[in-house]
């Protein structure tokens, strides 16, 4: 199968403020220790000389490179500076961001015991005849993982081969429409799930509940949860692939749905479409022909903002042509499918699949209520679940633990994953599921780390955001103060290994640093990042950040350098 950018719908129009502060408390990282730590680092500035120096200046110099913005930072493990080229200049982190968001989640959750549980809910009276008089609800916590993903992090199918150049908008990445991760060293195989399970097995739930019929609604609840789909700067063009996903407090299928094209046997010259989930969701206007033979395909493929509406067109090359395309309204999407794995039970419903959503009707800035300072004190939830205020549970999914997502999440660079988990922390730390409380917990924890609030600004979890902003030095600081905690190993096993895994797989296949290099990809528009850990010749294990802004549209040769560097890095330590 082919998968290809192309057009993409804008977004939505989002309300944006809220203005009440809430106090919790972090263990272990007090203000005073947190003013210390900021003082000490300032003491300690990074020296832009060195052998390290001579070797990454000589790499930069190649002219291909002086289009863009370099900012490079080096540690020790411990903390100290080793290197740094404009290591205070703030760039677009790009995924790397997700480094703040996952850290926040182990330095302030009970990773590893901490689940999240969504329930069905009848909200009127089930007579003796099995016919329920009123709704029926999927009450939505932010569960990412009711889809097929396998857990824990499991090999995926290969890699689809790019489309032609001349059909891409912008370049496909790692991080873009066909982002696919590799296995994870150690973890066994499990079989893969059918899209539709976790919705069949609530289905039948219901059905084991003696509900046989739903006079009412099939609702998808995901009020747990402000209504805010998408982050201030997200790219329009990004909003119809998989990876620009609409976060949602009720996700499927993470909030995505395939479509296929391939021959039609029993039609010459005729196509076939289908949809994984076979749900009736989008409109589909098929023009698309298949290819000659020996001829180049030219798939293309539309769907306009707020419409639901999706043209195809052009030639799909003979082994077929696949998209994973983002839906409109996650919650309703799932209402739909959920609706459908009830009929499938042989459960009637008399209603229509339906959303409920809590707005947003806040009127302060998102600037000043991010800024709010918030007293941080780790959590021990033992699971993430919306009250229902006395109503009859007739079904119930309890996901996998945290720790488990969080490895996907950092592997394969899962945006809606992230944006998910910094809602969570806002539910939990701050005044609301919503992007100001997450971004709000996120600042604070950065703060109480010891990086300085000049340093960053962030306006999601994910990096999709253009308007995020970070220091190389806050990654390197950041990093380094996660080594020295209880969890840090843990957490570094979260991120891709150089040339075996995740978003590095097809990275240092080839170099020194070939398993020995564990870090966080970022790569969105013009921007390309690097952060992590590598292990050096001498064995000692180094913090890094290397980040690279205003890149030529489409160039490769960024991370081919940044690769060099980090080689470099390894050589002279």
């Amino acid at each position: 199968m082919v998968e290809f950018a192309c057009y993409t719908p804008a977004m939505r129009t989002m309300g944006a403020a809220f203005a009440l502060i809430l106090a919790v408390s972090l263990g272990g990282l007090r203000g005073l220790e947190a003013q210390t730590r900021r003082a000490e680092r300032g003491a300690h500035a990074a020296p832009a000389r060195g052998a390290i120096a001579d070797k990454v200046q000589a790499i930069l110099a190649e002219p291909a490179l002086s289009h863009a913005e370099w900012g490079i930072s080096v540690t020790t493990l411990d903390g100290q500076p080793v290197y740094g080229w404009n290591d205070g200049r703030l760039f677009t982190p790009a995924s790397n961001a997700k480094l703040v968001t996952t850290a926040a989640a182990y330095a302030l959750l009970p990773v590893d015991a901490l689940t999240w549980t969504t329930n069905v809910v009848a909200t009127g009276d089930v007579d003796a005849g099995g016919a329920l008089h009123g709704n029926l609800m999927l009450m939505g916590v932010g569960d990412p993982t009711i889809s097929a993903r396998k857990y824990p992090y499991q090999e995926p199918a290969p890699h689809p081969a790019p489309p032609p150049a001349n059909l891409r908008s912008k370049p496909i990445t790692p991080e873009g429409p066909t982002a696919k991760a590799a296995p994870s060293e150690g973890v066994a195989e499990t079989p893969k799930l059918n899209t539709m399970q976790v919705l069949s097995l609530l289905a039948e739930q219901v059905e084991q509940s003696g509900v046989r019929t739903i006079d009412g609604d099939v609702v998808g609840d995901d009020s747990f949860f402000l209504d805010e789909p998408y982050a201030t700067a997200w790219g329009w063009d990004d909003l119809q692939w998989a990876y620009g996903a609409p976060a949602s407090a009720l996700s499927f299928n993470e909030n995505m749905t395939d479509l296929r094209v391939s021959a039609d046997s029993s039609a010459p010259s005729g196509v076939a479409s289908d949809w994984d989930p076979a749900v009736e969701y989008f409109t589909l206007d098929n023009q698309m022909t298949m290819a000659g033979p020996n001829e180049q395909a030219h798939p293309g493929l539309q769907r306009m903002p707020g419409s639901m509406l999706v043209r195809a067109w052009g030639t799909a090359p003979a082994t077929g042509f696949s998209a994973e395309l983002a839906v409109e309204e996650p919650a309703e999407f799932t209402a739909v499918a959920f609706k459908q794995a009830l009929l499938m039970r042989g459960i009637q419903v008399t209603g229509s699949p339906a959303a409920a959503h809590r707005y947003s009707n806040g009127t302060g800035d998102f600037v000043g209520e991010r800024a709010e300072p918030v007293h941080l004190e780790r959590s021990y939830l033992q699971t993430v679940v919306a009250p229902v205020t006395g109503r009859r549970v007739l079904g119930t999914h309890i996901s996998v633990p945290l720790a488990e997502d969080i490895k996907v999440t950092n592997k394969v660079s899962q945006n809606l994953h992230a944006e998910l988990l910094l809602r969570l922390l806002g539910k939990e730390f701050g005044k609301d599921g919503s992007l100001a409380q997450g971004t709000r917990v996120t600042r604070q924890f950065l703060v109480d780390t010891g990086v300085s609030d000049e340093d960053f600004f962030f306006y999601d979890g994910s990096g999709m955001s253009m308007d995020d902003r970070i220091a190389p030095r806050a990654f390197t600081h950041l990093l380094a103060w996660v080594a020295k905690q209880p969890w840090g190993l843990e957490f570094r096993a979260t991120l891709p290994v150089a040339g075996v895994d995740g978003t590095l797989t097809n990275r240092f296949r080839n170099s020194p640093l070939k398993g020995k290099l564990w870090a966080k990809t970022g790569t969105l528009n013009e921007a390309v990042a690097l952060s992590g850990y590598l292990q050096a010749a001498s064995g000692k294990v180094m913090v890094f950040s290397v980040m690279v802004n205003g890149h030529r549209p489409g160039s490769d040769v960024e991370s081919a350098a940044v690769e060099k560097i980090c080689e470099a890095i390894a050589a002279t330590e």
